[in-house]
């Protein structure tokens, strides 16, 4: 395990991740998010909605860069992410600038530790 405390929201150096890796939060602790895509920049994370049927996931974005964490700017925060290929393509535009963390539900990163795949 690895553990990292960054509240600052300042730039932080990744950690190695990979894709199926879960992670917890320090605001979440009791609910692990899974790595589903990643770059040098962004991590795309999600977990099932709590009470949720089958297949509706709540998402998380990290930004090393930055040292935040969040979802995107999109009215409702509510971006399809139910597979694979739709976080990678949120991915894309995070990396192309079409998106971007929102300002006003981002939080520091605060991840406190991961578990490998």
């Amino acid at each position: 395990m690895v553990t990292l405390i960054n509240a600052t929201g300042s730039p932080t150096t990744p950690i190695p991740l990979a894709p199926g890796d879960r992670i917890r939060f320090g605001i979440e602790p009791r609910r692990p998010y899974t790595v589903r895509a990643l770059s040098e920049n962004f991590v795309v994370c999600t977990r099932h909605r709590d009470f949720a049927t089958q297949g509706e996931f709540v998402y998380t974005v990290i930004d090393w860069r930055s040292g935040i964490r969040g979802p995107v700017t999109v009215i409702g925060h509510s971006m399809d992410v139910s597979t694979d290929q739709q976080c990678r393509d949120l991915l894309d535009d995070l990396e192309a600038g079409r998106w971007e963390i929102s300002h006003r539900n981002r939080v520091p990163l605060d991840i406190l530790d991961r578990g490998e795949a």
